[in-house]
């Protein structure tokens, strides 16, 4: 059986540290602040990006240089590998995905793509699946369709609080995020297989309480004991440490919760105080 190479980006909030420890290669996306641009859990990490946003600045992203991903192709193929399996973040976020495949049929190596519908956590686990397979020595095709039957029915729901991001990356009008804002009204925004990897406006509530307890109400059916649910945030824990008591209060196990930061690409764009919760099958592994 050939040898089988895990590739995800940055998106999935893993720096480069983490990637050699899960004998994974990691893409890392861009990341541009005060006229300088930077390799994401490379060159710079999700402190400094917290701490530019705290400072008020508007980090922008991009997607990894070129270069950049076909020096990763190269490492895994001298690495002796003969196949790729890529997690990237949506293609409705970036066009990573597409790049990856572009680099891959330029280096003439077989590349298996995930199409994730998300980001952030959601690539994590995914990547997790995919070793604990290859460690079941599956066939690449036969990962990758485990892989994706799992994306697709995965979902994230994004409660952010700082909408000035969201106007500035164009998700929300300057209008909408006045009026919004004028009359304390909290998006409900979405990111799955239904809304075609893009974030969509879900639902507008009017408050804090309101919104949580609808995501949790929007995400009742999916929730089983089959389920991982990832609560992500920038600074704002005490916002998960309460979604976290409701879903301990409607039946959701302790070991079934997990909470992270959300990854610095994806703060960069929702802002401080944004918590997400991002419910995803376990796979059957």
């Amino acid at each position: 059986m050939s040898k089988i190479a895990v590739l995800t980006d940055s998106g999935s909030g893993l720096n480069l540290e983490d990637t050699q420890k899960l004998g994974i290669y990691l893409v890392p996306l861009m990341v541009h602040l005060d006229d300088q641009s930077y390799q994401d859990g490379v060159e710079i990490q999700i402190e400094e990006i917290l701490q530019a946003l705290k400072d008020k600045k508007v980090p922008k992203t991009s997607t990894p240089l070129f270069k950049h991903i076909e020096d990763v192709i190269l490492k895994i193929k001298e690495d002796g590998c003969e196949e790729i399996i890529a997690v990237p973040l949506s293609s409705g976020l970036s066009s990573t995905y597409q790049s990856i495949r572009l680099a891959a049929s330029e280096h003439d190596i077989d590349c298996h793509i995930v199409e994730t519908h998300s980001t952030c956590m959601l690539q994590t686990h995914l990547v997790s699946i995919a070793k604990l397979l290859i460690d079941e020595n599956l066939s690449s095709l036969d990962i990758v369709e485990r892989l994706q039957a799992v994306a697709d029915q995965a979902n994230t729901l994004i409660l952010p609080n700082d909408l000035d991001y969201l106007k500035q990356g164009g998700r929300l009008t300057p209008l909408a995020a006045s009026l919004a804002n004028m009359f304390k009204i909290k998006p409900v925004l979405q990111l799955n297989k239904s809304s075609q990897g893009r974030i969509d406006v879900l639902a507008k509530v009017r408050t804090e309480r309101k919104a949580l307890e609808y995501v949790l109400d929007a995400l009742t059916n999916k929730i089983n004991e089959n389920v991982h649910v990832y609560l992500i945030h920038s600074d704002a824990l005490s916002r998960v440490l309460e979604a976290k008591t409701l879903l301990l209060s409607r039946g959701v196990q302790e070991a079934q919760i997990s909470i992270h930061h959300i990854a610095p690409v994806i703060s960069s764009h929702t802002g401080l105080d944004c918590i997400g919760i991002q419910v995803v099958e376990n796979g059957n592994v």
